[in-house]
């Protein structure tokens, strides 16, 4: 057995959406019971399992699908939230590398179950070590990885980006064709791209984890790109990463060792290595030494990776299957020129590169290849040579080299180029104009020696895979300053000297140095302006240069001008800015001149910026992405004024080396606005005394001061983390990227921040009132004033939960709380410490909960946490309900003496709640008599409504807000407007002695008449009396009235959408003891009713038109009855009808006692009980329902009457190929009791042995029904004498019709009328004496299947077994 958890799992084409967290949402998409899981894996015996690992149990099992039976694997989540989180993240990925979900359920304990295809090659940690992986199989994983992962990254939406954060190789799992597919999400991130995912919940193994995550306590797509580098390793050396000493990063440390040393062949398997291309094996071994970088910044992004692998994956393909052609190179006899002091012997630069070997060449172009080599020569970089003669006595040394060696060419530009850049750079000394040290001219052979440019040149962190570097955008800046130094060198005649023009500028001819300083090279078509032309005109007939870069007013006119290259440069500056090449096969025909302009003139140019850029620096990461607004505004405006089709609209090199100078500054100092300096935050708190002190928090306290600032100084709140702890510096870092992006009036503002001396302070605006906290109990905070204050909190965390960045959505997570909420000089609330918040779409666990921080304890929702181990945005609204308690309550929710979190506020308030129906004694004395009814009213029950233990049953944000509003609305009125006296009219339509204060403010008969109809209260709130449209009445009685003999089973329970203050919950279904004895007192004379229990059960179901089981067994006098079905109600309540009866009188005595629902079906422990309802019989129900018990066979035609020994024979041979699945109970002899009875036609009959499903499965030959032809198919049967069940309903699926979720409903005994529904079928007396029930109907044509009616039906009894169930046949009649 694997101990890998991860294999044998496939990917289906099949979309899995669930809800996060909510089960009636979730309950949508399943499409594998739960009881057929069960069954597929032998209740999860050992047998069938497959694995185990840390959170999940997999086991092996087959399903029957459209007739085919499918090998499966079912994972149990051991902990939900991961399990959630898999299911979330994935549910839209489609990708063929991908894997996602094929089915979903729960198991009885709630466990997550996920089920995928059963995978023939299991997982990729199998193999790696295992020789017979061949080196083309592994690239073929490994680009298939890669192509996964680029979508993650890149394609799955516009703005986020999702991260696998747990890449290794049992996560790799591979198909009968060895396809890779990626799966276990368990720990995947949602986030926002180019933004730092902070987060404590990386929770990869060791060896795999990002070494950057340390220092900045968050995840980017580059940490999926650090374990994938890890994994290219492993499957270049074959064997595993490993941890010795538990050293994390030991193995990611010694494959780099091992790529610089140049060992790889030393760890790579001889058998491996010899199937190898040297070419291919080069390319993806840099790849993955790249990806192991320690900086983020200069890890490759998958597009890039994806792009290296695949042409390594094609140079292996084309090493295996083709020929691989050389081409050589030949030369012409060129003449030379000689200048003594520069020349080198030809000998000597042979001798440096062994005869121009290809293992010296670096570089080739269309005039010559280039070399690298270690020379002596004389050191001109820093001295000048003026026609020949030396200025300076030159000494001599040694240094790497470039040598070009210039090819021969028919139309003689090579021997042109060689001699023009002689004469320009022994002209042009400049730091960032490459320096020419030498030439060579013997025979043929033309050769320029130059200094070393380490870096390369600039096209090659352009676009280019091969290069894995990326540029920041200071570095880019300085890159394009230095270019414009050296042009401006050119342009300018000094001392009479002449002035340059390149030619041809491009990024090409740009190199650069080991410090990345920028140099211009390739002067071969440069021309030289002499003194007296400066400022002038040339004009050439031989336009040179290279097209995309070209100046178009050069290019059509032959006008050549030093603004010629500054075109040349705008078109660099934009490459830069692009991180493309102006040719790149993106651009159209015109290349990125064209599209650049074309985006300016739209105002849409920010579509063209590399999003590289945003990533390169992360000490910035977070913060805009790391790109200054005005710093991109200053260069791209420059950039653009370049391009000017026009020569005489472009800019000096002066003006553009001043604007980029500017960008740069705009980009170094561009943190200024928010950075505050540490000694500022110091003197404004006097060094951080105590005495300024006003909160503190685990890693952090809170201090008071003033801000000096240009203005004057103003008071501020600085908060300062401890400086140790690792802890703090992911908060700091969370909470400055949550004010940076959550702006709202009621969310604390940022002011600023100090990460100077490692220090990490955030400066907030100053709330002059302070903490809430501190005014609970402050007599001056009117009730109106504490409203505006709950709503104004509401509204703030309404904000983070629906109004975030791009559609996501924030959780505070620190447990909100009064302490967190801030007052300003009006009163209005501000949330602060967002320092734990995630944004986020599906559950966090909450690893910050304390049990010993006793002032955030009374918030926690405890429930929520204790249940799944993980706090949702469910739990920020308990915490919201707690604040709203406290503001009522005016104290604190956890008080001096609380032990537990049971005697905090919220607990307390449920209690309260519960035993006296409201919290009037519990309100702060203060403003009692400043609070209206109905005020009062709707705030508390808003409050219990959020803190209620049912997350599912808490309301939203946004209704939170509705129902303050409203509260407030009803407290604004108060006084205004005297409630009228009751009129007349309403004491004759509802004659009852009391109401509810709530109906005393109806001023107008058409509200009483409105009122009539939708129902109102009497009798102290325990009646519900209703006028239907007929106008007779309906009437509730509230379950207060009812008797209960487990009242240690039985809490008293608000709950929401109720006609009630409070609904009876019964803890357990199979225990309810409820004796129901009432009198009614409103109902009609002469009108036929039914009485209606009117239930809900405690967690959330989603509303279905269709009758749900739940088996309720009830005693009414001396009978035992059974109900049942229950349906829904639009107010979201079920109900289940008990009786019928015609009532006579008004006043009528009804009796009855519940005992029981079936908690198999059910599938919960607890319901709420609001009352019973007598409501009018609806006529056309009645009329359905005998409709439905008219027994169809009044001039029907008997056509075949199939004997039972030929189904079970049929049924035999059809059942040998799935008699060993496990996802039904197939039937043989042995399943059956052959009986003989005189009074049947056939000479076999059958008992159907104690079991829960009877299964039909047969062949009817075509020519024994009528072609074209509807019929109904009925079961003849008798129940034995001894038969004491099958009183309950009997569920048939059509199992050839599997997509069809229908289910037929049958009765072998004859139900209570009110048991019966539109579509069962009920059993009818035959005139032979057996019984007939219709379990199918068919079309004798349509559903033709090769000569043949396949029938396959499954018969499952609700409730007990088939024993007693004896079966004479099947017959077919004509409909």
């Amino acid at each position: 057995m694997s101990s890998s958890s991860d294999e044998f799992i496939s990917s289906s084409s099949d979309e899995f959406i669930p809800s996060a967290g909510k089960h009636s949402d979730y309950d949508e998409f399943l499409e594998v019971p739960f009881e057929e899981i069960k069954s597929a894996t032998d209740n999860f015996s050992a047998e069938n399992l497959l694995a185990q690992g840390t959170f999940f149990k997999v086991y092996k099992g087959q399903i029957e699908r459209s007739g085919n039976l499918i090998n499966i694997v079912v994972r149990k989540c051991q902990r939900t939230s991961i399990a959630y989180n898999e299911v979330v993240i994935s549910k839209n990925l489609k990708h063929k590398n991908i894997v996602s979900p094929l089915e979903a359920d729960e198991d009885e304990n709630g466990q997550i179950l996920i089920i995928n295809k059963y995978e023939a090659n299991g997982s990729l940690d199998r193999y790696v070590s295992d020789t017979s992986l061949t080196w083309m199989r592994r690239l073929h994983i490994c680009v298939g990885v890669a192509r996964a992962l680029n979508h993650l990254h890149h394609d799955v939406e516009d703005t986020h980006c999702i991260m696998h954060a747990n890449i290794k190789s049992s996560k790799i799992l591979l198909d009968h064709n060895w396809d890779p597919k990626l799966h276990g999400f368990g720990f995947a991130v949602r986030a926002k791209k180019h933004h730092l995912h902070v987060t404590d919940q990386y929770k990869g193994s060791l060896q795999y984890m990002d070494p950057a995550y340390e220092h900045t306590g968050g995840l980017t797509p580059k940490s999926d790109v650090f374990s994938f580098g890890v994994l290219l390793f492993e499957i270049l050396f074959g064997r595993e990463a490993s941890l010795p000493n538990n050293d994390n990063w030991y193995f990611a440390r010694s494959a780099g060792s091992c790529y610089e040393d140049r060992k790889l062949d030393d760890l790579i398997d001889p058998d491996l290595r010899k199937q190898m291309n040297l070419e291919s094996l080069n390319i993806y071994a840099e790849t993955a030494y790249w990806c192991l970088k320690e900086k983020r910044s200069q890890r490759p992004n998958m597009n890039q990776i994806l792009l290296r692998l695949e042409r390594a994956l094609e140079l292996q393909r084309t090493h295996e299957h083709l020929a691989v052609t050389v081409e050589g190179t030949s030369s012409n006899h060129l003449k030379g020129k000689n200048l003594e002091r520069l020349k080198f012997r030809l000998s000597d630069l042979e001798l440096a590169t062994n005869k121009f070997s290809n293992t010296y060449c670096i570089g080739s172009g269309g005039y010559g290849m280039v070399y690298k080599a270690e020379l002596d020569h004389f050191d001109a970089i820093s001295s000048t040579t003026v026609e020949g003669n030396v200025e300076s006595e030159l000494s001599k040394k040694r240094s790497t080299v470039a040598i070009k060696r210039i090819f021969s060419r028919v139309d003689g530009q090579g021997e042109q180029g060689f001699f023009a850049e002689i004469e320009m750079l022994s002209n042009s000394k400049h730091p960032n104009i490459v320096s020419l040290l030498g030439f060579c001219v013997e025979g043929p052979e033309m050769l320029l020696v130059y200094e070393y440019a380490s870096n390369g040149s600039l096209d090659d962190y352009l676009g280019n895979i091969d290069n894995m570097t990326n540029l920041t955008w200071a570095q880019r800046i300085q890159i394009c300053i230095d270019i414009a130094h050296g042009l401006n060198h050119l342009h300018t005649s000094i001392e009479g000297k002449q002035s340059i023009i390149h030619r041809d500028i491009k990024s090409a001819n740009i190199l650069l140095d080991s410090k990345w300083g920028a140099k211009i090279a390739d002067f071969g078509l440069s021309k030289l302006q002499r003194t007296y032309q400066q400022g002038s005109t040339l004009f050439t007939n031989n336009i040179a240069g290279t097209e995309v870069y070209l100046d178009p007013e050069y290019l059509s006119t032959g006008k050549l001008k030093t603004k010629s290259d500054i075109y040349s440069f705008g078109v660099v500056m934009f490459e830069i800015m692009c991180g493309k090449l102006a040719y790149d096969k993106t651009y159209n025909e015109g290349g990125l001149p064209s599209v650049a302009r074309r985006y300016f003139e739209n105002g849409t140019w920010e579509k063209l910026v590399d999003p590289r850029i945003r990533e390169a620096d992360e000490n910035i990461y977070m913060l805009n992405g790391g790109v200054n607004q005005d710093s991109l505004n200053s260069f791209s405006n420059i950039a653009f004024q370049c391009l000017a089709k026009t020569q005489s609209k472009r800019p000096t090199m002066k003006i553009i080396i001043k604007e980029l100078e500017k960008a740069l500054n705009f980009q170094i100092n561009w943190k200024d606005d928010l950075r505050i300096s540490l000694q500022v935050i110091k003197l404004g708190t006097e060094n951080f005394s105590d005495c300024n002190s006003v909160a503190e928090g685990r890693f952090w306290k809170l201090y008071e001061g003033e801000l000096a600032h240009t203005n004057g100084c103003s008071i501020m709140f600085a908060k300062r983390w401890h400086a140790t702890s690792r802890q703090g510096h992911v908060q700091f870092l969370t909470e400055r990227e949550a004010l940076l992006n959550y702006k709202h009036k009621n969310i604390i503002g940022l002011v600023g921040y100090c990460s100077e001396m490692n220090e990490k302070i955030i400066v907030y605006e100053h709330a002059s009132k302070g903490r809430l906290d501190k005014h609970l109990a402050n007599p001056s905070l009117t009730w109106i004033k504490r409203l505006k204050i709950c709503i104004d909190v509401a509204n703030g965390l309404n904000f983070l939960h629906t109004c975030g960045v791009d559609g996501d959505f924030i959780k505070h997570r620190d447990i909100i709380k009064s302490s967190s909420i801030l007052l300003d000089d009006d009163w209005s609330a501000k949330i602060s410490n967002l320092e734990l918040s995630r944004v986020t779409t599906v559950f966090d666990r909450a690893e910050h909960v304390d049990d010993e921080v006793c002032d955030s304890f009374g918030y926690v929702d405890l429930p929520t946490y204790k249940k799944f181990g993980f706090l949702t945005d469910n739990s920020d609204i308990y915490s919201l309900g707690v604040i709203l308690l406290e503001i009522l309550c005016g104290r604190l929710a956890w008080t001096e003496g609380c032990v537990d979190h049971s005697q905090s506020l919220g607990p307390l308030a449920l209690r309260h709640h519960d035993e006296k129906g409201n919290l009037e004694e519990m309100v702060f004395d203060c403003i009692k008599e400043q609070m209206a009814p109905k005020s009062l009213y709707v705030f508390q029950m808003t409050a219990i409504n959020c803190v209620m233990e049912n997350i599912n049953g808490r309301p939203s944000t946004d209704e939170v807000v509705e129902e303050l509003y409203k509260a407030l609305k009803f407290q604004e009125d108060y006084g205004i407007q005297e409630p009228k006296l009751l009129s007349i009219d309403y004491k004759n339509i509802f004659p009852a002695s009391k109401t509810p204060k709530f109906y005393h403010s109806i001023k107008m008969k058409k509200d009483l008449y409105d009122m009539s109809n939708a129902g109102v209260l009497l009798h102290d709130g325990k009646v519900w009396l209703s006028l239907g449209s007929n106008g007779e009445r309906n009437e509730m009685i509230s379950a207060r009235k009812f008797s209960y003999k487990n009242r240690r089973l039985l809490k008293w329970q608000t709950v929401q959408i109720s006609r009630f203050q409070k609904a009876a919950k019964m803890l357990d279904i199979t225990k309810l003891k409820i004796r129901i004895r009432i009198t009614t007192q409103f109902l009609s004379p002469g009108v036929n009713y039914g009485a209606y229990i009117i239930f809900r059960f405690c967690d959330a179901r989603k509303f279905s038109s269709k009758p749900m089981y739940v088996g309720l067994k009830y005693r009414k006098g001396s009978e035992n009855l059974h109900a049942y079905f229950a349906t829904w109600r639009d107010d979201k309540w079920m109900m289940i009808e008990l009786c019928r009866f015609l009532c006579h009188n008004k006043d009528t005595n009804f009796e009855v006692e519940l005992e029981s629902f079936s908690r198999y079906y059910c599938r919960s422990d607890a319901i709420y009980i609001e009352g019973i309802e007598f409501r009018p019989i609806d006529r056309v129900k009645n009329e359905e329902i005998e409709e439905a018990k008219e027994v169809l066979n009044s001039n029907s035609k008997k056509d075949y009457l199939l004997p039972w020994d030929e189904v079970k024979r049929k049924k035999h041979l059809m059942i040998m190929l799935s008699a060993k699945g496990v996802s039904y109970n197939s039937f043989n002899v042995k399943d059956l009791n052959l009986k003989h009875p005189a009074e049947s036609r056939f000479k076999e009959v059958i008992e159907v042995v104690p079991q829960q499903v009877f299964r039909i499965k047969l062949k009817i030959p075509s020519q024994m029904l009528s072609p074209d032809t509807k019929y109904a198919c009925y079961l003849v049967f008798k129940l034995t004498e001894k038969c004491h069940g099958l009183h309950c309903p009997v569920k048939v699926r059509d199992l050839l019709h599997r997509n069809n979720k229908e289910v037929d409903i049958i009765y072998f005994r004859s139900p209570c009328p009110w048991n019966l529904h539109r579509s069962h079928s009920v059993p009818e007396q035959r005139e032979d004496g057996w019984m007939e029930v219709k379990v199918w109907k068919v079309n004798s044509s349509h559903q033709l299947r090769n000569d043949y009616i396949p029938v396959n039906l499954k018969l499952i009894t609700y409730e007990g077994t088939m024993s007693g169930l004896v079966v004479c046949g099947l017959e077919f009649r004509s409909m």
